[in-house]
């Protein structure tokens, strides 16, 4: 069940470290085809009104790099596995906050049943430590 209590979600966070490292870039609308081909690799695919942005593994990197310049990256991917509420209020903030007090920058995409947080691959470590920090407070 969802949970949307600050405090539960806070106290359950629970981050997890995915392994490889992320990239993300941006891609015209007439590339999505193409991406298509890569979809083992891609972990999220969002459209703007700038293009199409995809977050993939580093084993994609070379192919997407032709069609994407500049990429931004590496990235390491944290979950965090309490299976947070679409309409929860102020977790991100928090994540965010704490992130941000340690010096880490963060870029969060909310799925339907968990939060993930990409953080600068070198950074990565201390931002599980920052987080589980958080999660014992």
């Amino acid at each position: 069940m969802p949970e949307t209590d600050i405090n539960l979600l806070l106290s359950n966070l629970s981050p997890v470290l995915s392994k490889g490292k992320y990239y993300f870039g941006s891609f015209a609308e007439s590339e999505i085809m193409v991406l298509a081909n890569y979809l083992d690799y891609i972990t999220a695919i969002f459209r703007e009104e700038e293009g199409i942005t995809a977050i993939f593994l580093e084993d994609a990197k070379a192919d997407l790099s032709e069609l994407s310049k500049p990429l931004e990256g590496p990235f390491a991917l944290i979950t965090l596995s309490v299976n947070s509420d679409l309409f929860a209020v102020g977790f991100l903030a928090k994540i965010s906050t704490v992130l941000a007090e340690n010096g880490i920058s963060c870029n969060a995409v909310s799925a339907y049943h968990h939060d993930h947080i990409f953080v600068p691959y070198k950074r990565k470590n201390d931002a599980i430590k920052a987080l589980k920090e958080l999660s014992k407070k």
